[in-house]
């Protein structure tokens, strides 16, 4: 099985490949945000013409799920987020796709490849808001009404663009959403990325001989 990795900027590109991406290691770049993310992952699935889609990139994790600076996530799903929505000040129209679930096999693959490396990778759906919390308050109320456990931006969209292509997520958490999130996530984001580096890494070397199917 061909993956495609995409992420979401050329800094945590980089971040995960400090020397540059392996040769041969189909990787893109998609684009920061809702509509970059979704118009980026199209492009590069068109390009590569993959078998199935991982999006590598970090999260804030919600106070109450359980979730730390340091873990690493493997998305179940992903929605579209909005502290509007969840305040009861705008709704989303029922026939608009709003919540996406991962590739359960995909997830599976990469969780136990983490698992034999020694990481024991966490489970969490994905809040995918229009920008970044940054009230406690409302991260509060996002928790309680998504039901997730992270929040990410680009998530969504990318399962998306993916459509029937099986596509999950691997996540690094880098901050708590809300007050000093950003913070957090400058201080923590090379770190979370050269880890998510190293699985991929050693994800391709396992099936080298051995394809996924």
């Amino acid at each position: 099985m061909r993956l495609l990795y995409l992420f979401s900027s050329d800094i945590e590109l980089h971040a995960a490949f400090p020397d540059g991406a392996p040769a041969g290691l189909p990787v893109a770049v998609t684009g920061v945000g809702l509509v970059d993310a979704a118009i980026g992952a199209v492009r590069a699935i068109e390009r590569h013409r993959p078998a199935a889609v991982v999006f590598l990139g970090t999260c804030g994790a919600h106070r109450g799920s359980g979730l730390a600076i340091g873990d690493l996530v493997v998305a179940s799903g992903a929605s579209l987020g909005s502290g509007d929505v969840v305040g009861g000040r705008m709704r989303l129209p029922e026939i608009l796709c709003s919540r996406l679930q991962t590739d359960e096999v995909l997830s599976g693959r990469f969780t136990d490849v983490m698992a034999s490396a020694g990481t024991s990778p966490c489970n969490a759906w994905v809040s995918c808001t229009l920008g970044i919390t940054e009230d406690d308050d409302l991260a509060a109320l996002l928790h309680e009404q998504e039901h997730a456990g992270v929040e990410n931006l680009e998530l969504f969209p990318v399962l998306r663009a993916a459509e029937d292509i099986p596509a999950t997520a691997l996540l690094g958490v880098t901050n708590i959403v809300g007050v000093g999130g950003g913070a957090d996530w400058r201080a923590n984001f090379r770190a979370e990325m050269l880890r998510l580096g190293r699985i991929v890494t050693e994800m391709e070397r396992k099936h080298a001989s051995s394809p996924l199917e």
